[in-house]
């Protein structure tokens, strides 16, 4: 529905945006956990934990998965403050046995190191910002993400599913195909190596929607 909208040039809602964001973060958990990137499956499960009323039905695995993946990705204060959250009364008769005493332990013995995330700069204004962070406090746009990493797009690396157009980092999208082909993370389409191609001006993906402004 959403690529029938763009197609049509029909405005997208924000709300629809926002609900495919929130999702494609989700799906992208997966993506990374197989890769063996704890990190950033921990990121994009903050995103979804920070969202979490989207996943009414959901709310105790995915906190489970959080809390698991930021302590295996050494997030340590985040692995706590989820874990903390697990523990109230209207979740934790829910959490699975499995990961129940680890969470327990997390939250009498809490360990709330943890390392800044890393930064880049805003493909708009050029301010520093959060990778994950996709709501510039500077210039105020709401930056592309990436559908391979989930991270905000940089100006000078980017690049777009040929099937989908949806924007990812060049370097990454590079890197998920290695060499060969794979399947977008976003609309499951496959993509050869050889056509993922670097955008040199990506103008047209920093369009600034007015309603949004």
């Amino acid at each position: 529905m959403y690529q029938e909208l763009l197609q049509h040039k029909i405005k997208i809602p924000t709300e629809m945006k926002q609900n495919l964001m929130i999702l494609h973060s989700y799906i992208l958990v997966k993506v990374h956990v197989k890769r063996g990137d704890h990190l950033k499956g921990a990121r994009m499960l903050i995103r979804v934990s920070n969202n979490i009323s989207k996943f009414p039905a959901h709310i105790v695995p995915i906190l489970t998965s959080t809390v698991i993946e930021c302590h295996r990705a050494s997030l340590r204060n985040s692995s706590f403050s989820y874990a903390a959250m697990l523990m109230r009364p209207e979740y934790r008769k829910d959490v699975d046995l499995k990961y129940k005493k680890k969470i327990e332990q997390i939250v009498r013995k809490p360990d709330k190191t943890e390392e800044e995330e890393a930064s880049d700069a805003c493909p708009y204004c050029e301010y520093i910002l959060p990778q994950t962070k996709l709501d510039c406090p500077e210039c105020k746009n709401n930056i592309p993400y990436c559908i391979i990493t989930g991270r905000h797009m940089l100006k000078d690396d980017w690049s777009a599913c040929p099937s989908c157009n949806f924007p990812a980092l060049y370097s990454e999208i590079k890197s998920f195909l290695d060499g060969g082909e794979g399947v977008c993370p976003m609309c499951s389409e496959k993509i050869n190596f050889s056509d993922a191609k670097f955008i040199k001006d990506p103008v047209q993906y920093l369009k600034i929607d007015e309603s949004e402004a």
